[in-house]
């Protein structure tokens, strides 16, 4: 959940309905997503659209989708509409904002949150999704995009936050748990960053060819549409990487449903790694607990946003190395049954 800004939407609105060429009547916040803010802005003729202002999307992220949507025919995924004058978005405040169309539905998150999920049926279109987008990667020029690699981003603000017990004194309650928190539990998280650089060098050593990923496809970012349609959103990380960065998200007790339809669509063939996978899964839990800590410690001035991200990172403090190792000794078994590890066992 995002607490918004205090800046005056007024002014967005207008910036919008120019650029666009919208008669764009109303803006309202949207409080989903963690680094940008969103909005719901309608028309005087009733529809909808979705206003995401953000600081660090890069342009050719969005035309990364534009691309996907336009050019690879991929209707499930959600591009950026472009300006009057062609770009995909427009300047505002500290912010670049892009108008993407808006979809009426449930996220995968919106029924996790009532007890319910995606039938197989509807995880199954999801692995067909995210193999239509792996292989158009020679369809579109992808050279200017990101390049995934087996290393923490950011690694730096993670031990900034780890040095932090002893280096600031508390403001607040948020960061006084924190503090405590990460004192006790500093040996494990490092423990848990050693094996993540180990599966780091062993993802390199077996690496097959990249495709275009789209970097978090998390419950969030897939939405049922009220026809029943998928849709993906938010290409904030969209990049050149390994196929298991993609399907890391849907391992667990139906994931031979995603990877099942995922093969049928792929038409050139797939080696998967569990080292891989391993990697991405002890990456999740590092960057959220390097996320939330800086925010909570460094970034947030607001108490609501304090509360929700203290409660957010609960599930990664202490990290559960052992749920971790288990999952990849299933993945392995399960890419064993599908003969897709290589011929080392990868």
């Amino acid at each position: 959940m995002k607490v918004d800004n205090t800046f005056d939407k007024t002014e967005l609105l207008e910036q919008l309905r120019t650029a666009y060429g919208l008669p764009l009547q109303s803006i309202t916040f949207f409080p989903e997503g963690e680094d940008s803010y969103g909005y719901i802005v309608a028309s005087e003729t009733g529809e909808k659209y979705f206003a995401k202002a953000s600081t660090a999307v890069p342009n050719n992220r969005l035309q990364a989708a534009s691309l996907l949507r336009h050019q690879c025919n991929i209707s499930g995924v959600v591009a950026p509409l472009k300006t009057q004058k062609g770009t995909l978005s427009v300047p505002w405040q500290d912010f670049r904002v892009a108008l993407f169309p808006f979809i009426e539905g449930k996220s995968r998150w919106d029924l996790w949150k009532v007890g319910k999920d995606f039938t197989d049926a509807e995880l199954s279109r999801t692995g067909a999704l995210l193999a239509a987008i792996h292989g158009c990667t020679d369809t579109i020029a992808s050279d200017n995009l990101t390049v995934a690699t087996y290393n923490l981003p950011e690694r730096h603000e993670l031990h900034t936050v780890l040095e932090a017990p002893e280096q600031i004194p508390p403001q607040n309650r948020y960061q006084q748990q924190l503090l405590e928190a990460i004192a006790e539990h500093k040996s494990e998280i490092l423990q848990t960053v050693e094996r993540y650089d180990s599966l780091g060098r062993s993802a390199v050593s077996k690496q097959t060819p990249f495709v275009i990923t789209h970097g978090d496809p998390t419950p969030g970012n897939l939405i049922l549409d009220t026809k029943n349609r998928l849709h993906i959103i938010d290409w904030d990380g969209v990049c050149l990487g390994p196929p298991e960065k993609d399907l890391v998200s849907f391992t667990g007790e139906r994931f031979e449903v995603v990877l099942d339809s995922y093969l049928t669509e792929r038409q050139d063939s797939v080696t998967l790694h569990a080292d891989i996978f391993g990697f991405y899964i002890y990456e999740w839990t590092i960057n959220e607990i390097r996320d939330y800590g800086t925010k909570i410690l460094f970034k947030n001035k607001d108490a609501q946003q304090n509360e929700y991200d203290w409660e957010s990172l609960q599930d990664y403090l202490p990290p559960n190395r052992e749920l971790m190792e288990d999952g990849i000794v299933t993945l392995r078994n399960t890419l064993g049954r599908y003969n897709l590890l290589p011929k080392n066992g990868g």
